[in-house]
């Protein structure tokens, strides 16, 4: 998950990451691929991997042409080269219910002289669909990168535990160690992935000639995903053990919380806020949810006076604001500064609201002349909802700022947006 929420594991052992749209936080594909590399290294030596459009197409190319990345938009030109046997790797989320179909058909093209994926990729659909059905129909799809296989976002539920079981007991702390690592590499990519801290690591030694257990818990100071300062810790607390009962078997818990939110002080650099930001926006739209950053716009329509963006304008980097009260001092950071001054609230109602008689009378008008008049003259005569109109600023009995209208035809109040 550290490259992306949307991961899918499949046996025996495929896994899935759909990067859309956070490779730009890797440095593009490129970096994505060497990270992947990097993290599966850890688990398994030899594990290759690729990235194309499909993920039949990238689990193909992982086998056949490691370390690949398929021009987006042209994945059968990847293909190339490759002979039929790669037919039987073009699974995906998927798996062939059977290979013998598969082996059938690599057979039949071979009959007719075709030994190469470009060639499978020159018949048409109908041909496929007569001759093999549905299973025709399936391979046509994947081929042409029309399978639809969609990764959901993995919403890990599983508890950070480990356990081992040691054929030859060990009565030495660096050997113990050495075995306890693997299962710690584990635990803290898994940490990492979730993007939470560790609080506490417990481990139970089980020793082999007696129900005698060593219980030992690592807590630092505060919450982090610093392997090696656990490692250090638990190393140290294994020194200072008196092993003469072997060990038979081993259980680890971590213990995880919310990522931390650092302190900022005067002279701490901000370099990891934009980053962290465009994390948060990349997850929330995978997650079909809009967000982002309201900046303000040039024009004469409010409702056309904001425009919500996803990247990190100039304006949006983050100030010290500095509030005093009695000889006291608090320090916080304000981002997008310039809506503060903006003339235009950012908290507009989608339809203006009309208020009565009684509940104008409730509100205090900062001044006796309009801020802002919108006239009809300015614009297309076909913008009824928009002409007439004299902006006030009034304050409700709630001490709130309030954005107010009023139609110069029908002398009508209407509430259109708030000031936060």
């Amino acid at each position: 998950m550290v490259l992306s929420p949307r991961v899918q594991y499949r046996f025996p052992h495929y896994i899935f990451v759909d990067i859309g749209s956070t490779q730009h936080l890797m440095g593009g594909e490129i970096g994505c691929l060497e990270k992947a590399l990097q993290i599966a290294a850890k688990f398994a030596p030899d594990a290759s991997a690729a990235i194309a459009d499909t993920p039949a197409g990238a689990q193909m190319l992982a086998k056949w042409r490691p370390s690949h990345i398929s021009l987006r938009g042209k994945e059968q030109e990847s293909f190339k080269g490759l002979g039929l046997d790669a037919l039987k790797d073009l699974e995906g989320l998927s798996p062939w219910a059977q290979k013998k179909p598969v082996e059938h058909m690599i057979a039949f093209f071979h009959t007719l002289g075709v030994y190469g994926l470009e060639g499978v990729l020159n018949f048409r659909l109908n041909s496929l669909r007569e001759r093999w059905g549905d299973f025709g129909v399936l391979l046509w799809n994947r081929l042409h990168s029309q399978d639809s296989q969609v990764i959901s976002p993995l919403v890990p539920r599983d508890p950070l535990v480990g356990y081992g079981y040691l054929d030859d007991p060990l009565g030495s702390a660096p050997l113990l160690m050495n075995r306890l690592k693997v299962h710690l590499d584990i635990l803290f990519a898994r940490l990492q992935g979730l993007a939470r801290h560790a609080q506490r690591l417990d481990v139970v030694l089980h020793c082999e000639y007696s129900d005698k257990r060593y219980n030992l818990s690592i807590e630092p100071v505060s919450p982090t995903r610093d392997q090696e300062l656990f490692e250090d810790l638990l190393f140290k607390k294994l020194e200072q053990q008196v092993l003469e009962n072997p060990i038979r078997e081993f259980e680890i818990t971590l213990f995880d919380v919310p990522e931390k939110i650092q302190q900022l002080d005067f002279f701490e650099p901000r370099d990891n806020t934009e980053d962290r930001w465009r994390r948060l926006i990349s997850f929330a739209k995978q997650s079909q949810c809009e967000m982002g950053f309201l900046q303000m716009e040039a024009s004469h329509f409010p409702e056309q006076s904001f425009r919500l963006v996803t990247d990190w304008p100039e304006d949006f980097k983050p100030q010290d604001l500095v509030e005093r009260q009695d000889e006291a001092l608090q320090i916080k950071s304000v981002y997008a500064k310039a809506l503060a001054s903006s003339p235009r609230p950012s908290l507009l109602l989608e339809k203006p609201q009309a208020l009565s008689a009684g509940e104008v009378q409730k509100l205090r008008f900062v001044s006796s002349l309009p801020s802002e008049r919108i006239e009809s003259a300015w614009w297309q005569i076909s913008v009824q909802d928009l002409k007439n109109r004299d902006y006030y600023f009034a304050l409700s009995h709630q001490g709130q700022l309030l954005w107010v209208f009023k139609d110069r035809i029908n002398s009508q109040v209407y509430l259109h947006g708030y000031f936060d």
